[in-house]
């Protein structure tokens, strides 16, 4: 046309600019609208989104939202697919602020947008981790019932929640999965837990325990720790938690054991400055039936043991044997522990070394830091089963050749869940058999062997001499 001296009129600027919003050319585009502005032509409000478009393609993102607050500004209205366009580039390269500013600026003018590009910018944003517009969205399409998001946005929503302690999302992202059915973990109620812990609604933390009893989500033992823990930093009286569980029951909700830990723990943690907590976690104990009718558990008397220990209260202790063994509950290797060091404390030395034979009997092992702790009290007696215990095999320290990193190994055939076999762990003898040269795993065992047979015939003698 130019070579034949055709003028392209408005018309035919205007195709050329439709042409290169599908297949951009910068430079080609400045000459069109060069050509409009000589001849004095105005460029249409459907040239506009031409233009816009044909910046989108080609990622200027900043000169097409220039471009379209010029058309703002000029009164030409933005159509539907000119924004829905710019939402979806911009979220392709995660320019998610100014994916919000235009999803607010379109709800502010009252323009319809479908439920796809909603549920589009809401996988954005809760991937992104972008607070501010996955609650503008949660709020205005999901507790409406208008979206109805994949699971994966649940939790890197309820994950955005707990960042934000924003407790209003959470519950709202919680009402949503129970509608929808979507099944959450231990880990997803931790969260919530999180949030209310900074919050400082302890209460309300007891209460997701109670939640996830009902759904049949087994707390971790992280969450157990974090109420422990903030009870400790903020001072909370044990007498003060108990009560709080005494109101949920009230309120007809079903205490598991687990709140009963965490108390437990928290008067065993206590018991070191304040001898006097005994008193009060004994009366908590003798109250535990109107809680918990299936009683106390074994964690629960081997914290309390722990506790009258820590505070020297060897009656208590005694007391809570004997509840123990009445009701049948069947100790582990941590109550096999904690009996025989209480006896050590009150210089009982045959008892304690009774409860170790029942311990071994039972097939288990004495962990490394009862093992120093055991010799070392027995060395400052010369009572016969002093020294049975001093020199026990059982008791002895475990003799480990020097291993400069212990990569994760995985568990043997049956054993999937469990990192410890017989007290110690699994991944540590694995280590040694593949990491050891022959020479040297044959010299250790040897060592091993000798010093097996040496603590065994020190056991003998002290036998043959009582």
């Amino acid at each position: 046309m130019e070579v034949n001296g055709i003028k392209a009129d408005s018309k035919t600027l205007h195709a050329a600019l439709k042409v290169l919003a599908v297949h951009p050319d910068y430079l080609l585009r400045q000459d069109v609208i060069r050509m409009l502005r000589d001849r004095w032509l105005a460029l249409s409000p459907e040239g506009w989104h031409f233009v816009v478009a044909g910046l989108l393609r080609e990622h200027q993102f900043e000169l097409a939202l220039d471009q379209m607050s010029a058309m703002e500004r000029k009164g030409i209205r933005i159509d539907n697919w000119l924004h829905s366009m710019a939402v979806y580039q911009l979220c392709d390269f995660n320019e998610l602020d100014e994916v919000y500013a235009l999803m607010q600026a379109r709800v502010e003018q009252n323009r319809e947008m479908t439920p796809a590009l909603w549920s589009h910018v809401l996988c954005a944003a809760t991937q992104g981790l972008h607070y501010d517009m996955t609650r503008f969205i949660w709020r205005r399409m999901v507790d409406l019932g208008y979206l109805k998001p994949a699971p994966n946005v649940h939790i890197d929503a309820l994950i955005i929640a707990s960042n934000a302690g924003d407790i209003d999302l959470a519950l709202s992202v919680f009402r949503s999965c129970d509608k929808l059915g979507i099944p959450l973990d231990a880990e997803d109620y931790q969260r919530v837990i999180d949030i209310y812990l900074r919050l400082g609604y302890l209460a309300a933390s007891f209460k997701v325990f109670c939640t996830m009893h009902d759904f049949g989500v087994v707390p971790a033992e992280r969450s157990t720790e974090s109420l422990v823990s903030h009870m400790i930093e903020h001072k909370t009286d044990p007498r003060e938690a108990w009560q709080m569980l005494k109101r949920l029951k009230n309120e007809k909700q079903k205490v598991p054991i687990t709140c009963v830990h965490v108390i437990a723990k928290l008067c065993e943690r206590r018991a070191h400055d304040d001898p006097s907590v005994v008193e009060d976690a004994i009366g908590f104990y003798k109250e535990i039936y109107s809680l918990c009718p299936e009683g106390a558990d074994v964690y629960v008397y081997n914290t309390l043991m722990q506790m009258c220990r820590n505070a020297q209260n060897r009656e208590s202790g005694l007391f809570l044997v004997k509840e123990m063994a009445s009701f049948g509950v069947v100790p582990n290797a941590t109550t096999f522990e904690a009996l025989i060091l209480m006896c050590l404390d009150a210089r009982n030395y045959q008892s304690a070394y009774m409860y170790l034979r029942d311990m071994l009997d039972r097939g288990d092992e004495v962990s490394d830091e009862s093992r120093d702790e055991i010799r070392d009290l027995c060395s400052q007696s010369v009572h016969e089963f002093a020294v049975r215990l001093q020199h026990h095999p059982a008791v002895q320290p475990v003799e480990r050749p020097p291993i400069d990193k212990e990569p994760a190994l995985p568990a043997p055939p049956g054993n999937e869940t469990g990192h410890r076999r017989y007290g110690r762990p699994w991944v540590r003898a694995a280590f040694r058999r593949q990491t050891l040269s022959d020479e040297d795993r044959i010299a250790w065992n040897k060592k091993r062997r000798q010093n097996k047979r040496r603590y065994e015939a020190i056991a003998r003698k002290a036998e043959a001499e009582s």
